[in-house]
This record gives structure tokens, C-alpha cells and sequence, in this order.
């Protein structure tokens, strides 16, 4: 058997919840972490580092995705659509036309 099999199975048979012994061995049992961790990288990068470059399509589409997807910008795309709906006055508007605002106007 390998070290780290042994060690593992050291892991599992301390183990007292065996329903959830993920959550056991990520808080620890005594306050002492650290020790529980069998792999730790402390902050170094770990394998190799691939970059992207993205084209403006990619870029534009990438932007776009993050602007109406985001929870935290929420309150900007309904302060957008309510200045929209202001232009056209009382006029009923589509769900289909605010997305098309959205995805064309949005990001300007």
C-alpha cells in the first residue's frame, strides 16, 4: 500500500459521520487545520498557466455575458430600461424588445 493510501485510510477511520466525511476533514477536529490538508498550495500557482488571447467578438461577447448576468449590476439594468421605457412615453414594450435594448445599448 502507498503512503498516501495509508494516510488516507488514517483519514477515513478517524472519521465520525461517515454520511459527510468531506466536512470532517475540511474543519478538523481539534482547531489544528493545517494538518488536515493534504494537498496545500499556499498560494503558489499549481500546474501550468494557459492565456487567452480573445479576439474583440470574443471580448464583446464575454463583456456582454458578465453585464447581464451579473446580481450585483441588477439595479444599473433596471435604471437602463425604466430611461428607455421614458422615451417611448406610456407605449406597452415588448420583454423581446427590452432584451434586444439590453444586448445592443446595455454595454455602450
Amino acid at each position: 500500500m502507498y503512503p498516501i493510501e495509508r494516510y488516507l485510510m488514517g483519514l477515513k477511520a478517524s472519521v465520525r459521520n461517515r454520511a459527510y466525511p468531506e466536512g470532517f476533514i475540511a474543519e478538523g477536529n481539534d482547531g489544528n487545520i493545517q494538518k488536515w490538508y493534504i494537498f496545500s498550495s499556499r498560494g503558489r500557482p499549481i500546474g501550468t498557466i494557459n492565456t487567452k488571447i480573445l479576439d474583440m467578438r470574443s471580448l464583446a461577447q464575454a463583456n456582454r455575458y458578465v453585464l447581464l448576468h451579473s446580481d450585483k449590476l441588477s439595479p444599473y439594468r433596471q435604471e437602463f430600461l425604466e430611461s428607455e421605457r421614458a422615451v417611448y412615453g406610456g407605449i406597452q414594450i415588448s420583454k423581446r424588445t427590452e432584451d434586444k435594448w439590453l444586448v445592443e445599448k446595455f454595454p455602450r
